[in-house]
């Protein structure tokens, strides 16, 4: 089940390249069992999120979300150290993420209702 939606933001700096990101090397060596659960775009101060939900079990989907999202704050790190190790190391790096994430988390938890429009592939 793919979902999207779409949320306002805060207006932030950002790059002005808006080509789309490549796929990931070995993606297309293993494309039988390639699975791509999450694009997201800031377009206007609003992101754009499409999810591919329903995959797991039920009762661990929650945690895979997690291990995900974990997978990601990870490849960032090691993105923006390759872009510029000037920028601390990779454990301060990983705690401002931290940081960051769970200031958005809180932030939105009054917000974790409403639908998502679904769409079934």
């Amino acid at each position: 089940m793919r979902m999207t939606s779409s949320r306002r933001r805060r207006r932030f700096a950002m790059s002005t390249d808006l080509r789309p990101l490549d796929v990931p090397d070995g993606v297309f060596e293993h494309e039988d069992e390639a699975v791509e659960f999450i694009r997201f775009w800031v377009a206007g101060g609003v992101d754009h999120v499409i999810l591919k939900v329903g995959v797991f079990a039920a009762s661990d989907e929650a945690r895979y979300w997690g291990m995900i999202c974990a997978d990601i704050a990870k490849h960032a790190v090691r993105g923006m150290q390759q872009d510029d190790p000037s920028r601390g190391s990779a454990d301060q790096m990983m705690a401002e993420l931290q940081k960051g994430f769970a200031d958005r988390v809180e932030s939105l938890r009054a917000d974790l209702t409403g639908q998502l429009k679904v769409k079934k592939q």
